[in-house]
């Protein structure tokens, strides 16, 4: 059996530089045999043999530990039960015959919490189109020619996707308003 450098330089030599079997076995030293049975392989790496899934010492509590997770959902967060509460409530509740470790105990907590709140974040994107706008009307104070300080308003059209605004100051923060200066000539 060949090493795993020479099988893939047999391998390399018979698929990307187009060589004959014959011409392989000559350049290596190797037998005719030996270059077909390398140039063929399909992977040279063994499949890993699939793991049969293990019972775990917690599989018995499980269902009542989801059950109190569960009803966590109603109660506030500070009230929530953690690994650790979990550990000792079951130890009260079973005794000597609980002997599950404290430390797997936290671990299929934290896996299951994460799993039950996961799906509560989401967002949508903003998405605008090219000619949408938004109006916006705010308030400033001035001093007038007389030094008297006096509150002013203004509009301001935003347009999201181009992130170009445009402002003006009006009379006042109403729908005339709004109307006069989407209308205003320059």
């Amino acid at each position: 059996m060949l090493t795993m450098i020479p099988q893939h330089h047999i391998k390399y030599l018979y698929e990307y530089k187009g060589m004959s079997l014959r011409a392989i076995a000559k350049e290596t030293g190797h037998s005719f045999q030996t270059i077909k049975k390398y140039a063929n392989k399909e992977d040279g790496n063994p499949l890993p043999t699939p793991r049969k899934p293990k019972q775990s010492k917690l599989d018995p509590y499980k269902a009542q530990i989801d059950e109190w997770l569960e009803e966590d959902r109603k109660v506030p967060r500070k009230q929530r039960h953690t690994g650790t509460r979990v550990y000792r409530r079951l130890l009260e509740m079973y005794g000597e015959e609980f002997s599950v470790s404290l430390r797997t105990m936290q671990y299929y907590v934290a896996k299951k919490k994460q799993e039950m709140y996961q799906d509560g974040e989401g967002y949508l994107p903003l998405e605008h189109s090219p000619g949408e706008a938004q109006a916006d009307f705010g308030s400033f104070t001035y001093q007038d020619e007389k030094g008297v300080e006096q509150e002013g308003f203004f509009l301001t059209l935003s347009f999201p996707y181009s992130n170009a605004s445009y402002a003006q100051v009006v009379p006042g923060q109403n729908q005339e308003c709004l109307l006069y200066t989407c209308n205003m000539k320059s």
